[in-house]
C-alpha cells in the first residue's frame, strides 16, 4: 500500500486490528513520521505508545504479548535505524515481522533492512520523492489554510523543483501556515537559501561541461553555501561518472543503459560531450575522491575551486 492510500482508508485500517503496520522507506523522514503519528493519534482518539528499540527482546515479548481485561493498544517503534547494532536491529526486525498480536504495532523499517514483511500486517511504502499530483491525496498537507491559498503555496513551490520529500514537504507547510501575505517574499528571498533547485544544479551542471568558467563561477558563488562540501563532491562525482561512461559508448549508449545518462545536460549529450576525454574525467574524478578525503582530515574547502579553475584550463587533458 502507498502511504496517500493508508492516509484515505486508515479508518477501515484501524478497525481491521492488523497486529503489525510497517512503514516501508529508504531514508527515515523524521518530520513526516511525528505528523503521521499525531495523525494516528487522532483518527484513533487515543495516546500511541512509543517504545525504545533499546529494549532486550524478552521485556518486549513479555509487554507486547498480554493485555489487562483485554484492553489492547498501538506501540510504535519509532527508528529501528537507529541502532547500530546488526544483531540488535535484526532481532527487533524479526520481532515486529512475526508479532502477531494482541496489540497493534506500528513501526519505521529501512527498505535495506525489510526482507521479511509479516504476512498478517499491512506494509506502508513511502516513496523517496514526490511529484505535484502525487501529494494532492494527502489531505494533512492542506489541513490549517483555505484550500486556495495551500493550493497556490505548492503551485509555486513545485515550479522550483519537480519533486520533494514528505519531510521536506512537511517542513514547507510550516512555512506556508506563518507566511500569508508575505508568501511570495518568502519564494523569491528565502527559497534558495531553504533548497537547491533542480533547475539550478542542472545550469551548473551545464555551465561545468561547457566549462564556461565566468557563468560557471558567477553561479557557484550564489548556491554553493546551500549545501555542505560532501554535497557538492557527491553531485559532480556522479556527473563526471555518468559523462565517462557516456563518452565510453561515444554517445550512444545501448537501450538497456540509457539511465546512465539521467541527469546529465541535454547540451552534454547532444555535442558537449566531444569536448571532453575520458582521461580527463578519469583525473577529475581522483581529484575529487583526493578532495573528499582532504575535507575529512580538516582540509580546505578551497580545493574545490582550484579544482574547477583547474579543470576550465585544460590542466586536466
Amino acid at each position: 500500500m502507498k502511504i496517500q492510500d493508508f492516509f484515505i482508508q486508515f479508518s477501515s485500517i484501524s478497525q481491521y486490528n492488523y497486529p503489525v503496520i510497517s512503514f516501508i522507506s529508504k531514508t527515515y523522514q523524521p518530520i513526516f513520521l511525528k505528523k503521521l503519528y499525531a495523525f494516528m493519534e487522532d483518527q484513533l482518539g487515543q495516546e500511541l505508545k512509543f517504545i525504545s528499540v533499546d529494549q532486550d527482546i524478552v521485556s518486549l515479548q513479555a509487554k507486547l504479548s498480554t493485555t489487562f481485561l483485554g484492553q489492547k493498544y498501538w506501540y510504535v517503534f519509532d527508528n529501528v535505524a537507529a541502532l547500530s547494532s546488526k544483531k540488535k536491529r535484526d532481532e527487533i526486525i524479526s520481532f515486529i515481522n512475526n508479532y502477531q498480536g494482541p496489540h497493534t504495532i506500528a513501526a519505521f523499517i529501512p527498505e535495506a533492512d525489510n526482507k521479511k514483511i509479516n504476512s498478517a500486517g499491512l506494509t506502508c511504502h513511502i516513496d523517496s520523492f514526490y511529484s505535484k499530483d502525487q501529494i494532492r491525496s494527502i489531505k494533512m498537507l492542506y489541513e490549517g489554510q483555505s484550500s486556495e491559498a495551500a493550493a497556490y503555496f505548492f503551485n509555486k513551490l513545485y515550479r522550483y523543483k519537480k519533486e520533494y520529500s514528505l519531510d521536506q514537504l512537511f517542513f514547507f507547510k510550516e512555512y506556508a501556515l506563518l507566511l500569508g501575505k508575505n508568501m511570495n517574499v518568502f519564494f523569491d528571498e528565502w527559497l534558495d537559501k531553504l533548497v537547491v533547485s533542480d533547475i539550478s544544479l542542472f545550469v551548473l551542471s551545464q555551465l561545468f561541461f561547457e566549462k564556461n568558467a565566468t557563468n560557471f563561477f558567477q553561479k557557484w558563488q550564489k548556491i554553493r553555501s546551500n549545501y555542505v562540501d560532501q554535497f557538492w563532491i557527491s553531485f559532480f562525482s556522479e556527473q563526471i561518472f555518468k559523462a565517462y561512461f557516456y563518452l565510453v559508448h561515444h554517445g550512444a549508449l545501448p537501450q538497456d543503459q540509457k539511465q546512465i545518462s539521467f541527469g546529465l545536460p541535454f547540451s552534454f549529450l547532444k555535442h558537449d560531450f566531444k569536448m571532453h576525454s575520458q582521461g580527463e574525467l578519469m583525473k577529475v574524478h581522483q581529484k575529487l575522491y583526493e578532495i573528499d578525503l582532504s575535507l575529512k582530515n580538516s582540509g580546505s574547502a578551497a580545493q574545490l575551486d582550484a579544482l574547477f579553475l583547474s579543470f576550465f584550463q585544460g590542466t586536466f587533458l
